[in-house]
């Protein structure tokens, strides 16, 4: 019948198609396809921590994907514990910073009082330009030796004119504003030292711990119950010590004095609070290097224009008086605070910031009046009550909460085919 009629060419090329040159051929395709798809699978996981297993090759050298449920990669336990890393990484870059930043009190302190006292214009002036120098000359050293994080801004290379312009733009935008918080901030806390005790300006620039997440939560943003807890006895810790007998004032006048110093500690207090909470934004969307200079170089610029502006004549005369208390206190006071202090830690803090968050960043803060009581009593002698004791074990025990705290994530979206991005 016509229905079961095969033509003689189907037969040849049937024939063909099963003869032993024609079979080595297909083995070798398949043989290829499978090589490929182990080399596909080897770069899979050396990319995202894991691999498409369950794969198979039919026959006739197709793929197909025979996953179970069970068996389906999935990168959430990595990305969960890679995360978990870079908050203990961040954890600790904070911690750090904190004890470099309890430095900076007992030793502008020591600064402001003796023989040759400097003015807090000069030395906020000093501090700014030396730390522009030294993040100028170290910071891609710093940059490329320092872990990043996984929120951080990456450098941008992009080849359009147009957005090569509106990123540098947002560069400078973002550093500017950077600068000019912790200008603000850096010139009523030397002011404010200069006129009260370290320890009380420690505690009183330590409200940032409450300043930042009230901010946070007028923003909109979900603050953890234990994180509210720790804040509210940061708080408490704060108001003993201020409340220590041990740090009182000894006459009328020097209690007026210290009440203008505490005042300026609590302006600081708002303007550092805005830093946090900025740095934390920028850091997102603008590299990290790029930031922190424009920043130092915004707070080094406000901080010269406004010495050559007030106190210029003081400044050149201090210069021509005093040049041993210069290199007995000024000096190494500068150098510390300029390059470790100034340069070092708000590097760290921009990626620190980023795998910890501004809230966090607050209580593990708010441990930095102990450490800057602890130095205030080694070096120049400062001393704390038992009201200002059980203060610091308010801040111990807040500092614990932030530490054990878990990390809220947010749910990374979907994509197509069930993949993470």
């Amino acid at each position: 019948p016509a229905s079961s009629f095969v033509p003689s060419s189907s037969v040849a090329q049937a024939a063909a198609f099963a003869s032993p040159k024609c079979l080595a051929k297909r083995n070798d395709a398949v043989s290829a396809r499978t090589e490929m798809r182990m080399v596909f699978d080897a770069k899979t996981k050396g990319s995202t921590g894991s691999t498409v297993e369950g794969t198979q090759i039919n026959p006739m050298g197709d793929l197909t994907e025979q996953l179970a449920p069970s068996e389906a990669p999935t990168n959430a336990a990595a990305v969960e514990g890679g995360m978990d890393d870079e908050y203990r990484r961040g954890f600790l870059i904070i911690s750090f910073i904190t004890f470099l930043n309890a430095s900076t009190n007992p030793a502008w302190h020591a600064a402001f009082g003796g023989e040759g006292a400097v003015s807090p214009l000069l030395l906020n002036a000093l501090v700014s330009v030396t730390a522009l120098a030294g993040l100028v000359a170290g910071g891609p050293l710093l940059d490329s030796s320092t872990p990043t994080m996984s929120n951080l801004a990456q450098g941008s290379g992009e080849d359009n004119a147009e957005d090569a312009k509106a990123q540098t733009l947002t560069n400078l935008r973002g550093g500017a504003e950077l600068g000019i918080w912790k200008f603000l901030g850096t010139t009523c806390h030397l002011y404010g030292l200069s006129l009260t005790t370290a320890n009380h300006g420690a505690f009183l620039i330590q409200l940032t711990t409450l300043i930042v997440p009230v901010i946070e939560g007028l923003q909109g943003e979900t603050i953890p119950r234990r994180i509210q807890l720790a804040v509210a006895l940061a708080l408490g810790g704060i108001f003993a010590f201020t409340q220590d007998p041990n740090g009182a004032a000894a006459s009328a006048e020097l209690a007026t004095q210290q009440a203008l110093g505490d005042a300026l500690c609590v302006a600081c207090a708002f303007f550092y609070s805005f830093y946090d909470i900025q740095t934390f934004k920028w850091g997102k969307v603008v590299p990290r290097t790029t930031l922190v200079t424009t920043k130092i170089g915004t707070q080094a610029a406000l901080s010269c224009a406004l010495l050559a502006g007030t106190q210029w004549t003081e400044t050149a005369d201090f210069f021509s008086t005093n040049g041993d208390a210069m290199l007995g206190t000024l000096i190494p006071v500068v150098l510390w605070s300029g390059l470790i202090v100034n340069a070092l830690a708000t590097f760290l803090q921009v990626g620190g910031m980023q795998a910890v968050g501004p809230t966090r960043a607050q209580t593990i803060f708010a441990s930095q009046p102990l450490w800057s009581a602890g130095l205030s009593y080694v070096f120049l002698g400062e001393t704390i009550g038992i009201q200002g004791a059980a203060g610091g074990a308010f801040f111990l025990f807040a500092l614990w909460l932030a530490a054990t705290a878990p990390k809220e994530t947010k749910a990374a979206p979907a994509v197509e085919g069930g993949a993470k991005a």
